[in-house]
């Protein structure tokens, strides 16, 4: 790690590798491996987190947290999901979320919802935007207001009125707290139309369905959820009606989240092949002195390092220049993604056999790093978002 780090951030550092090394190591295999996907979420392992603070830095102090900026969040996502990523995941979205609070926030929201949050050792954070029907539309709607989400909040004095679905959203049903995007202004497009509203979960008339079952990322579950006429009072309006678009831009445009996840677990996947390489005989050597499995390390680790470079880069962005263009983060998304993707290539070359038996802990890096190629929507998507910005820098 080459960006001049503050003594506070190695300390978040050490503090997250210590427990996810201590904590999370010894049982992430076996709740993995639960065939039920509603037992995997690691409700313990995420309580004890939050007695060493690690659920909260990114709450300003006065409520409870520390106030960590981007660069202090990402060191300590990638250094935790070196050793489990769903774990980490769990926790970086409660960074996610309450960063939105804090920032869009009104006072009286910031003394309630944040307050709470902190206080409460088991609460976590959901972002429901995706449904059923209304996916990658959400994102590249074209400005056509008969494209995009349908759930939707009505006017009905004080209160809105919400009806809907949401799909594959992160964590729900485990939530205290939920980012809850809905149609405000049906005849506008997304980009006016769509409101955040803040939930806790427990409002009359939401219902949640199957807990979907994922091949990788499982201690990170994501669920369906329904709203039958749940009433929202108008305090709980994040940011500005029909203003969802700034809550998200507050949420996503200085990201380094998915960047720190794949190249977290592609420096894991690199550091199990490396020692794997020093200790596998073949030819009467160790492979690692094997010029070709030398070449496919070196290629392994000049990506990931070129990528970490990129993702510290995006971080020192958001923080400093306030002309950051959030094409960055959209490009680190999908080149971290190539990243995982070359990685898997060559690390399961390098293992040969051993790498594709589930004994192996390879096995689950190889399922996590598939699964999040559509976190935050697939890299085409993604990529259609950078363009936009080529002309128009947002």
């Amino acid at each position: 790690m080459q960006y001049p780090f503050t003594e506070e951030q190695l300390a978040i550092a050490d503090l997250t590798k210590n427990f996810m090394e201590r904590e999370v190591a010894p049982v992430a295999t076996e709740i993995d491996a639960r065939f039920d996907p509603k037992d995997c979420y690691p409700r313990e392992l995420i309580n004890k987190a939050s007695k060493l603070g690690l659920r909260t830095i990114a709450i300003p102090e006065e409520y409870g947290g520390m106030g960590a900026d981007l660069m202090t969040k990402t060191i300590a996502l990638w250094t935790g999901g070196q050793v489990e990523i769903g774990t980490i995941k769990c926790l970086s979205q409660c960074w996610k979320a309450t960063t939105a609070i804090s920032r869009a926030g009104t006072k009286e929201q910031k003394d309630r919802w944040l307050k709470k949050f902190s206080e409460d050792d088991d609460a976590v954070c959901s972002l429901a935007s995706t449904e059923p029907d209304h996916g990658t539309e959400n994102r590249l709607h074209g400005g056509d207001p008969r494209l995009g989400m349908r759930s939707s909040a009505v006017k009905d004095g004080d209160y809105f009125v919400i009806n809907g679905a949401k799909r594959y959203t992160s964590l729900m049903g485990e939530s205290r707290l939920i980012l809850f995007y809905a149609r405000t202004d049906p005849d506008a497009p997304m980009s006016e139309g769509v409101t955040c509203f803040l939930l806790d979960g427990t409002e009359k008339g939401i219902t949640y369905g199957r807990t979907h079952n994922k091949m990788g990322y499982r201690l990170y579950p994501n669920r369906e959820s329904f709203y039958d006429n749940v009433r929202v009072h108008k305090n709980n309006v994040l940011g500005e009606v029909n203003g969802a678009s700034a809550i998200r831009a507050t949420v996503f445009r200085g990201s380094a989240e998915l960047v720190a996840c794949n190249t977290s677990l592609s420096r894991n996947l690199y550091r199990i092949c490396h020692e794997h390489a020093k200790e596998r005989i073949q030819g009467g050597k160790p492979i690692i002195e094997h010029l070709t499995i030398r070449h496919m390390l070196a290629e392994m680790i000049m990506n990931i390092e070129v990528a970490e470079q990129f993702m510290w880069r995006i971080c020192w962005g958001v923080d400093n220049d306030a002309s950051y263009n959030s094409r960055f983060t959209r490009s680190g998304k999908v080149f971290s993604d190539k990243v995982g993707l070359k990685s898997i290539e060559l690390g399961l070359d390098i293992l040969g056999g051993v790498g594709i038996m589930r004994e192996s802990p390879s096995e689950k890096i190889v399922r996590d790093l598939l699964t999040f190629l559509h976190g935050d929507g697939t890299d085409s998507a993604t990529l259609l978002e950078a363009a936009n910005t080529l002309e128009n820098p947002a």
